[in-house]
């Protein structure tokens, strides 16, 4: 196993995590604070970002892509855990009698 692999796993893992990250901010600042019936803008969603509370309503669309990215984040960790735990493989096979 080479060390291009290790961090292959781990990258997957925080680029999971960043994505997440990055659309919680979107919607954060992105999403009204009031409902919006007309948008289908109906679910209430409470985020914290930097210590500020607020509410926001978000579209089915917002709530499955946010549960989406939280699904790829258990799928990489899952896939690294996995991947960090499996025996190693031999590389060298000798095979002769």
């Amino acid at each position: 196993m080479s060390a291009f692999e290790d961090v292959k796993r781990v990258l997957a893992s925080v680029a999971a995590l960043a994505l997440l990250a990055l659309n919680d901010v979107r919607l954060f600042y992105t999403l009204p604070t009031t409902p919006d019936p007309g948008n289908g803008r109906t679910h209430a969603l409470s985020l914290q970002l930097f210590g500020d509370f607020q509410t926001v309503y978000a579209s089915l669309f917002d709530l499955g892509a946010r549960w989406g990215l939280l699904g790829l984040i258990l799928v990489a960790c899952a896939w690294a855990v996995a991947e960090t735990l499996k025996p190693a493989q031999a590389g060298n096979t000798d095979k002769s009698r």
